[in-house]
């Protein structure tokens, strides 16, 4: 990394966290809200005061919702004019990666309420695999965990599917409802996932059941596709497994013993510094569009 003294920022919908290094040594951490700047105005300008105030010489920020690099590329230019400070623009699963392996090649697999994957190789080709959101992807995360929960609960109340007294209760008590009111807020609640995800952990203590079993089996191999997505297009490469839903441990063997995955070296915010320590040229964000 250079001596310049580098903010690294990852904002997400949940939280933003950064951290200001010099000489390779993290020597301050800022929090900040949910900063989502492609849909909120003062985002924006909390996002410029924080690069401003922090003194860096250099920002790099991982961005969740970025869709084009086109996207990115205009945010670095009013970030600049804003700030004065040289600023690279990722989304959050490009320094995912970047911390993941302390910027080296690899694949990164995410699976938190949503999942998403990203790979670069040593020739910096980047691919990427998932990220389709709630409604069409999201396979193998606590959203998709928790939404197949509920689809095999209400089959085992009005007998379509096996019966599970354990599932159908657990689900109840977590919403403090009967299964046909708890249907009717998530209804309700559609676009928000996390009205959804947060029963997954309460689902995935009942993995002796064996439909919640069944459940987390399917959730590892589609994480597993992930992986095998992205091999077809760069090679065999190292495996990093970040989220939540790695630290259950049918789910985090059955991947491993798959991809032969290990935890990241660093995280997301790190990974932002070491986003913003590479070469400008020829960047390859690997957006589908």
């Amino acid at each position: 990394m250079s001596s310049v003294s580098i903010l690294g920022v990852e904002a997400t919908g949940v939280g933003t966290q950064a951290v200001l290094v010099e000489d390779g040594e993290v020597v301050a951490r800022f929090t900040e809200g949910p900063l989502n700047v492609l849909l909120d105005a003062s985002a924006f300008d909390r996002l410029a005061k924080l690069i401003k105030e922090s003194g860096a010489g250099a920002a790099g920020l991982g961005l969740a919702g970025l869709r084009s690099q086109r996207e990115a590329q205009l945010l670095e230019m009013q970030l600049r004019a804003k700030t004065g400070v040289t600023t690279v623009v990722g989304d959050d699963t490009e320094v995912a990666q970047l911390g993941a392996f302390n910027g080296g090649p690899g694949i990164v697999v995410i699976a938190h309420t949503g999942s998403n994957s990203f790979g670069r190789d040593a020739a910096g080709r980047v691919a990427r695999a998932g990220g389709f959101g709630h409604v069409i992807g999201d396979e193998g995360s606590h959203y998709w965990i928790a939404s197949q929960a509920l689809r095999r609960a209400m089959r085992s109340l009005d007998g379509r599917g096996p019966k599970s007294h354990a599932l159908e209760r657990a689900i109840s008590e977590a919403y403090g409802a009967d299964l046909e009111t708890v249907m009717m807020r998530v209804t309700e609640n559609a676009a928000d996932p996390g009205v959804v995800a947060r029963v997954a952990t309460t689902v995935m203590a009942l993995d002796a059941d064996p439909i919640v079993a069944e459940i987390l089996d399917e959730a590892a191999d589609d994480l597993i596709a992930h992986v095998r997505a992205i091999t077809a297009r760069l090679g065999e490469l190292p495996v990093a497994m970040y989220g939540a839903v790695f630290d259950h441990p049918r789910i985090r063997q059955r991947f491993v013993a798959a991809t032969g995955a290990v935890d990241v070296a660093s995280p997301p915010v790190v990974g932002a510094v070491f986003l913003a320590s590479r070469p400008r040229t020829q960047r390859e964000m690997g957006f589908r569009s």
